[in-house]
């Protein structure tokens, strides 16, 4: 197995979510010395809002590769080139290498077995506090969310709710069983029991699901749209929140469409990724679930509720105020 490919499966077990490594266009390359550029697969990561450099090492390493003085220089140079954190992805590394490379605060990584990430240690922290919340999955918020928008009067079928979500009916019966645990659903009365029963409604529901919903948005990707959007997107973040309130929106317009359909829409002619804003002349978020299975009919834009959760957690104050009012004027 390719290290790179090592590299992500170690990563998503470490994290618990998809990692999608891309390898950096040739022109990324450019103005780096011959040695580095042709010695190392370099692969780009985004995770909780960061952009990562990773730096492949090939199996057979040279003498100053191997040395700690040596990975440094390397990795303080290829940082330096492309502006962002570098981390090194070793095959291998004796210990008294990892404590010293621990100690020069060098970034590395060691597929299957150990990774080091000394300027991301906020980030580590905040995910590891998301862990802990218990997180719903996807299927299991999107759940929550369609009950709160929706308002079914009537509990419904695991059937029924596999159809209007898109799901499976075995993914349902995780779901169910998932709400469950969570508190927010009262446990089948019998084996045949086959609905969900909410034990809360309206803001209440909201209220006791809140500390285990997350943003919809797995990741963020500047893109150039030739003509207008395909089917399967809906307006979002900035482009959503400034139709539905005062805030001011975004120059470039922001879309959403569901993660898995990505790579799909980049094989067409629809859209191309771009690596700066500069170059785009729109922004598409990544969700975890179908952006439109829950959108209000005939608005193109995506339900406020999942809005309010790709944007709350914004740096920018006046953004967190304006979501404060979209949930403030929401009819539960």
């Amino acid at each position: 197995m390719k290290a790179p490919i090592q590299a992500a499966e170690y990563l998503q077990r470490i994290t618990g979510e998809p990692v999608h490594l891309r390898p950096l266009p040739a022109e990324r390359l450019r103005g780096l010395p011959a040695l580095l550029a042709r010695g190392h697969d370099f692969l780009e990561w985004s995770w909780l809002g960061q952009t990562l450099v990773l730096a492949v090492l090939p199996a057979a390493n040279d003498d100053e590769q191997v040395e700690t003085a040596g990975l440094r220089k390397r990795q303080q140079t290829l940082a330096a080139h492309f502006r962002v954190p570098v981390v090194l992805v070793l095959p291998a590394l004796q210990a008294y290498r990892r404590d010293r490379l621990v100690l020069l605060g060098v970034p590395f990584l060691v597929p299957g077995t150990q990774l080091f990430l000394p300027p991301f240690a906020n980030l580590c922290e905040r995910y590891a506090r998301e862990v802990h919340s218990a997180r719903l999955s996807a299927a299991a918020q999107a759940t929550v969310l369609y009950q709160l928008l929706h308002k079914p009067a009537a509990p419904l079928q695991l059937n029924v709710w596999a159809e209007k979500l898109g799901y499976s009916p075995m993914t349902l019966t995780k779901v169910r069983d998932e709400l469950v645990a969570a508190g927010l659903c009262a446990p089948p009365a019998t084996v045949r029991a086959r609905g969900l029963h909410f034990l809360h409604q309206g803001r209440e529901l909201w209220e006791h699901a809140r500390p285990s919903l997350r943003s919809p948005v797995a990741r963020r990707m500047w893109m150039q749209f030739h003509g207008l959007p395909p089917e399967g997107m809906a307006r979002a973040g900035m482009t959503a929140l400034a139709e539905v309130t005062m805030v001011e929106g975004d120059p470039l317009p922001t879309y959403a469409c569901r993660s898995t359909a990505v790579d799909g829409l980049l094989q067409g002619s629809f859209l191309e990724r771009r690596e700066h804003r500069e170059e785009a002349n729109s922004l598409l978020e990544c969700w975890r679930y179908d952006p439109c299975l829950l959108a209000p009919g005939g608005r193109g834009s995506v339900d406020p509720l999942s809005l309010y959760l790709s944007l709350a957690d914004s740096d920018d104050e006046r953004v967190r105020l304006a979501c404060a009012e979209l949930l403030e004027g929401w009819t539960w």
